[in-house]
């Protein structure tokens, strides 16, 4: 018997319990070694909740499943497998379709009968209304801590230590967090704060931390280093909401009131100003994405002196490098790549030709950012089977995990946000397809960018081949257009 164990914690209290990885891997493979099964493949959800599928291992698990790789899924217990009925009922019916069996080491369950099935529904159900009843508790525990100034929980924020219950601040991180804080309301923005924060000349106070832009500004967003705790600020989905509880906090604050304030005064301002999408001299600027991180990629310009002459360079560049340097797409000359872009309107003029209907389409778009989600799940997945295999502790499972997690939530915050688009007037794109070019050599760089945005909505810019230094980065361009 071909046997897959499929494991699962979703905190350090259950690991604490007992319920570790490791203890339930152990506990699986010596009883396949009793019943005489082989371990063709173990599947290890680490920090996940099971109250839906939306697991990758599981999905991985299913997918080989339907493949024909296993006989038997093997659990420790079976809310390791799922809290849901309406999820059981699910798995049940996949691992009837394909003739695999089901198997917890501390259950006896039989699913080849009327009775046995109806008694593993129950104890389903009670793994579900357990679920949600601890889940009411959580919440019910979290926002009572947060109105008596307690922080709730969740990851320890940059600046503070978790000691017997309470934050205590970290002074070497703290130092950094006020310096942050100091410089912001200067006047500096994200962009200078990352470039200072990821200098790898700058002596470091949290050498191990790679900084990115969503994680700065969370932390100038986030009220807890003027002494405040808050809960319920932004939903599972990321969305902010609009009642969230925030109460003064019996943690001692890293920054002042005044420049807390300061700094909400410096947002809000910013907020305001008028989008640079309209405007400077980067007419392709808020619409191109790196086909390497998904970030947005805007203008740069540089000068040298070449031979005694002052040169001055002209690069659309990956937000994500320009800031943190955790990207390594490479810069594209200004000229090339809205040439590039140019060639493909005019494929597209050609091929109205043979199109009788307007589309409305962000599937292509929405396929991106999912191909991007599985490239997520597929590094988590390699990250899992470096555990299974002994490679990597818990601890550095967890630490990596955590980092692929901020990623996808990133890719579905972006995946939320796209809206359909109304689908425009087929005859005016042909007309203005049909003098693009013409129009766009003699518009002005402003006038560039109000001619484009008719068009197009979204423009991808993937490279090709090997980049070879000093020489034009080979690439190509997926445009989404508006129709």
């Amino acid at each position: 018997m071909r046997a897959a164990i499929y494991t699962r914690v979703s905190s350090e209290m259950q690991v604490a319990d007992g319920f570790s990885l490791d203890a339930q891997l152990s506990r699986l493979r010596s009883y396949c070694d009793s019943q005489g099964w082989t371990v063709a493949g173990v599947y290890t959800d680490e920090g996940i909740s099971a109250k839906d599928m939306q697991r990758p291992s599981l999905n991985r698990l299913v997918d080989d499943i339907k493949r024909s790789k296993y006989d038997v899924v093997v659990v420790y217990k079976l809310d390791r497998l799922t809290r849901s009925v309406r999820d059981l009922d699910e798995l049940l019916r996949i691992f009837g379709e394909y003739k695999v069996g089901f198997k917890s080491a501390t259950e006896v369950y039989d699913t080849t009968s009327a009775t046995g099935r109806l008694f593993l529904h129950l104890v389903a159900s009670l793994a579900q209304w357990e679920r949600e009843t601890i889940a009411e508790r959580v919440r019910f525990g979290q926002e009572q801590m947060t109105h008596e100034g307690k922080w709730s929980g969740g990851n320890i924020p940059f600046g503070y230590d978790h000691k017997d219950g309470k934050l205590v601040i970290n002074d070497a991180q703290a130092i950094v967090v006020r310096e942050i804080y100091n410089r912001y309301v200067r006047g500096e923005g994200t962009k200078a704060i990352l470039t200072w924060l990821n200098d790898p000349e700058h002596p470091q106070l949290a050498p191990n931390r790679r900084w990115s832009q969503w994680g700065l500004k969370y932390l100038l967003r986030n009220p807890l280093y003027a002494g405040y705790v808050r809960y319920g600020y932004r939903t599972i989905e990321g969305r902010k909401q609009p009642d969230a509880i925030i109460a003064n906090g019996e943690h001692e604050a890293i920054i002042t009131q005044e420049t807390w304030e300061r700094a909400d005064q410096m947002r809000k301002r910013r907020t305001m100003m008028p989008s640079n999408s309209s405007t400077g001299t980067y007419p392709l600027s808020g619409l191109l994405r790196c086909g390497k991180c998904g970030t947005a990629m805007s203008g740069r310009t540089n000068q040298k002196m070449s031979h005694g002459k002052r040169v001055v360079g002209r690069h659309y560049i990956c937000n994500e490098r320009q800031h943190s340097n955790l990207c390594d797409m490479p810069m594209i000359q200004q000229t090339m790549l809205e040439d590039a872009v140019l060639v493909e309107i005019e494929k597209f003029y050609e091929s109205l030709n043979d199109i009788t209907e307007s589309v409305t389409d962000n599937s292509k778009a929405a396929d991106r950012l999912n191909a991007e989600i599985e490239k997520v799940n597929k590094r988590r997945s390699r990250w899992m089977d470096a555990f299974e295999e002994g490679n990597i502790t818990s601890a550095e499972l967890r630490e990596r995990l955590d980092t692929l997690n901020e990623q996808e939530e990133m890719f579905r915050l972006q995946l939320s946000d796209l809206e359909d688009a109304q689908p425009m007037d087929q005859a005016f794109v042909r007309d203005v397809l049909k003098s693009f070019r013409s129009a766009w050599d003699a518009a002005e760089p402003y006038e560039r960018k109000e001619l484009i945005r008719i068009i197009v909505k979204r423009i991808d810019v993937h490279i090709n081949g090997k980049v070879i230094r000093n020489r034009p980065a080979p690439f190509r361009v997926d445009i989404e257009f508006n129709m």
